[in-house]
């Protein structure tokens, strides 16, 4: 076992090279985007900076922190979602860096994911906007600064939904 993973290690580490030369500076760039975001706008997703509406993706960091933690009922009632991703994630580093190789049931997860993520959405917007984090409007936007009635017509948008 021990020679085994020895022969198996520097190919691992070749690989994880390989991905870190090719797509480092994309990965980069998105961690330094997300703190120049949080710290100009304290906040990540580009829907509630832009219209104060909360994307599919809203509550993943924290989901995923609450499934780190071991709190999966916390973890699903912000994006049940982060299950299948943090799943995924898993399977692909196993597929690409101890396998070697690209699989095509991952691709079509991905899929899979993406239509649960945007159903789970819209049936958990329907269920707890405007009330319950993470499905809450934001008022500092950047529609209402730039748009003078934008403010008051999602007030009557909300407002019709209590």
């Amino acid at each position: 076992m021990r020679e085994k993973l020895g022969r198996e290690l520097p190919v691992i580490v070749r690989r994880i090279k390989q991905d870190i030369r090719q797509h480092g500076a994309g990965v980069l760039a998105v961690v330094m985007l997300y703190f120049l975001l949080h710290a100009i706008f304290d906040a990540f997703c580009l829907s509630v900076i832009i219209t104060g509406f909360p994307c599919p993706g809203c509550g993943m960091t924290r989901a995923v922190l609450y499934l780190w933690r071991g709190q999966l009922r916390r973890s699903w009632a912000l994006n049940p979602a982060a299950v299948f991703w943090v799943i995924w994630a898993v399977c692909f580093a196993f597929e690409r860096y101890i396998r070697g190789r690209r699989s095509k049931i991952l691709v079509w997860a991905l899929y899979g994911i993406g239509l649960f993520m945007i159903v789970s959405y819209l049936v958990r917007m329907g269920m707890y906007f405007p009330d319950r984090p993470p499905y809450v409007y934001t008022r500092n936007n950047l529609l209402s600064k730039l748009i003078p009635f934008y403010e008051e017509m999602v007030k009557h948008l909300i407002a019709g939904r209590n």
